[in-house]
């Protein structure tokens, strides 16, 4: 935890990302390298009936910070992701997660 799901970019390109973004994120976030979990999930984005439109979309369930960290992270995690596509707009959005509400191996946190 976290875990950040990516759509609307490439699996190569967040496979670039699962490189660098648990390092640069994880002094910020207040958790290590190995708590971060990275996904692609292929989406078909559509406009006026067509298929297209697609633009990064960055969803990161956490369990909640301060505004400030959230506010820091969105910033890193765009910066990041603008070097594969600096044209897009990048959108992030934070989920946050009960921690009475999510188990690992069957106990909740």
């Amino acid at each position: 935890m976290p875990h950040l799901r990516f759509r609307g970019i490439n699996q190569d390109q967040v496979a670039k990302l699962s490189q660098t973004l648990p390092n640069n994120l994880a002094a910020t976030m207040e958790t290590t390298e190995d708590n971060f979990s990275i996904e692609h999930i292929h989406t078909d984005f559509f406009s006026k009936g067509q298929k297209g439109g697609a633009y990064p979309f960055v969803e990161v369930l956490w369990f909640q910070r301060s505004q400030e960290i959230q506010d820091q992270s969105a910033k890193i995690i765009t910066e990041q992701v603008k070097q594969y596509c600096p044209n897009d707009d990048v959108a992030v959005i934070f989920v946050s997660l009960t921690k009475s509400a999510y188990y690992e191996n069957g106990s909740h946190f």
